[in-house]
């Protein structure tokens, strides 16, 4: 192979994979088992006491409510991203999401738990960090809910 031989079939391995779309994984398609309104087991709770999750024209979304009173504090809908138990599994058992307050940032983690009394459950963490300058301690709590 001469030197412009060389030199075309390296542009055009350049030109390729810059016009190549970008490779991503898809994430798994049925969403069913997580859709639906999950409420805390713990009444008392004065964390996260409801979520909301939805798959729709809007796209799969999550909305937690915070314990307020008299009614509890909705923290709005937000993207989230479903997850499922394996790389090979198109079911999703779980789903990631972020919310940013301002003063706070919390990830928002939950998944589908089902070894409790043989019913349906969801575990949510939700891991806060709070915003530089404030002198509050970030801190995560973890919480189980029942599907209603």
């Amino acid at each position: 192979m001469n030197s412009t031989q060389k030199i075309v079939l390296g542009l055009a391995l350049v030109l390729g994979l810059a016009t190549a779309p970008p490779t991503q994984a898809e994430p798994p398609a049925n969403r069913s088992a997580l859709v639906g309104t999950w409420v805390n087991v713990n009444p008392a709770s004065s964390g996260i006491v409801k979520v909301v999750i939805t798959n729709d024209i809007f796209g799969f979304r999550v909305r937690t409510y915070g314990a307020c009173s008299p009614s509890p504090c909705d923290h709005g809908a937000i993207a989230a991203s479903p997850l499922s138990k394996t790389v090979s599994s198109t079911v999703a058992s779980g789903l990631s999401a972020t919310y940013n307050f301002g003063f706070k940032k919390t990830l928002v983690t939950a998944k589908r738990v089902s070894e409790y009394d043989g019913g349906t459950f969801l575990q949510l963490d939700a891991f806060n960090i709070f915003a530089a300058g404030d002198t509050r301690f970030d801190y995560m709590r973890s919480e189980l809910f029942r599907k209603q």
